[in-house]
């Protein structure tokens, strides 16, 4: 939620400066400065929310630095709302109007705006033009493989008997960047008998616009998600950054992980052929600290007949891949990246599944950099796969 001045010093000022959330946060392990700490950055905020402390570059640049994990919230003995309290203090004294946001804007707010540049990235990658490809600008070193773009059907019916409804997020990155996952959730839904809504209308989830302090953006793409789900179904999210987003500002909807929710679900009958293989899990931190469902994806994967699910170890720390802050924050976000490589390496990992497209691109990247032969993949692909997905 967004808060006024008043209520955020409110809320700053439950924290009692313990000091439990410091061992778990990312940043402050890596810089060892209090102002780079959730307890030092919320007395920084309340001094500027009180006109204490100048809103200068100093500030903002100890703010930015945040990766909005919350994982000092899963720590703090006193429940403070640390995510309301940093996006609140970005909407109102650090809004970012960088080129990049401005021409960005518009393609993570409308699908098919991002549709029609996906189709000549597609394109390009499609019939190995990499020489154009080296023209693009340097955020596009993120892109994954991009799948044949798609156009989603309004409604997906169950391919067995009926045993309940759920609307689908598509989300501006895994749509644009990740459409195989999202088939394979309305494949698995489908194959247990869920019937699966895709709102044409829906938008980003806001969390982007959010993280560059642009409140306004975030507002309106949270009004139009209102509008375009049903508050009598629940939406399902494959990427927990998303899932994040709408559970902090859609709550009257009933928002799930797709992981989570097909624990729910009745399996008996189901297909899944064998996997004699090792995955090892990397927990999202939005997962982890927001939505807290992690354990449902171990749960899922272990459906999987002879498959060895094992956790990347250092799953409590963050691995960069937060949004945009890849690209604005890339010292810090590939220092965080190195940690989770050498993980990879040390424990040859072949298989690595995580459920934020923003973990996987992220993680994706450096793995091509250091030319490991690691396949990253969602969970719900890896069991979709198992029940025929693709074949």
């Amino acid at each position: 939620m967004t808060l006024s001045v008043k209520e955020l010093i409110v809320e700053a000022d439950r924290c009692v400066a313990c000091g439990l959330c410091l061992p778990h946060c990312p940043t402050y392990r890596k810089t060892g400065s209090e102002a780079d700490s959730p307890r030092g950055r919320i007395q920084l905020m309340r001094a500027v929310a009180q006109d204490i402390l100048p809103n200068n570059d100093r500030f903002k640049a100890h703010i930015d630095l945040c990766l909005s994990c919350r994982s000092c919230e899963s720590a703090c003995p006193n429940s403070v709302n640390y995510g309301a309290i940093v996006d609140t203090t970005r909407t109102l004294y650090i809004q970012k109007k960088s080129v990049w946001m401005t021409i960005a804007k518009p393609f993570i707010r409308h699908r098919y705006l991002a549709n029609l540049l996906a189709w000549p990235l597609w394109l390009i990658q499609h019939l190995k033009w990499n020489r154009l490809l080296r023209c693009l600008p340097p955020a596009a070193k993120h892109l994954p493989t991009i799948v044949k773009p798609m156009a989603w059907k309004p409604f997906y019916p169950a391919t067995t008997l009926h045993k309940g409804s759920v609307s689908l997020f598509l989300g501006c990155a895994s749509n644009t960047l990740d459409n195989q996952t999202l088939a394979a959730s309305i494949y698995v839904l489908n194959k247990l008998g869920i019937d699966v809504h895709v709102p044409t209308r829906q938008t980003c989830c806001g969390s982007i616009a959010r993280q560059a302090g642009d409140g306004t953006e975030a507002t309106k793409l949270v009004a139009r998600n209102a509008e375009s789900f049903a508050e009598s179904m629940p939406i399902l999210t494959t990427a927990s950054g998303c899932g994040a987003g709408l559970k902090d500002y859609l709550p009257q909807h009933h928002v799930q992980d797709i992981s989570a929710f097909l624990m729910s679900c009745d399996w008996s009958g189901t297909q899944i052929a064998a996997l004699k293989e090792q995955i090892y899990v990397q927990d999202p931190c939005t997962l982890r600290n927001v939505l807290q469902t992690p354990q449902a994806v171990y749960d899922l994967l272990k459906k999987i007949p002879d498959a060895d699910i094992q956790a990347l170890p250092g799953n409590s720390q963050c691995c960069g891949g937060a949004g945009a802050y890849v690209i604005t924050q890339q010292d810090m976000a590939n220092k965080l990246r190195h940690d989770k490589l050498n993980a990879i390496k040390i424990h040859h990992v072949a298989i690595l599944a995580t459920s934020n497209i923003g973990c996987s691109l992220h993680i994706a990247k450096g793995l091509r950099e250091e030319n490991l032969d690691v396949i990253v993949m969602h969970p719900i692909l890896i069991i979709a796969k198992q029940m025929g997905f693709g074949v």
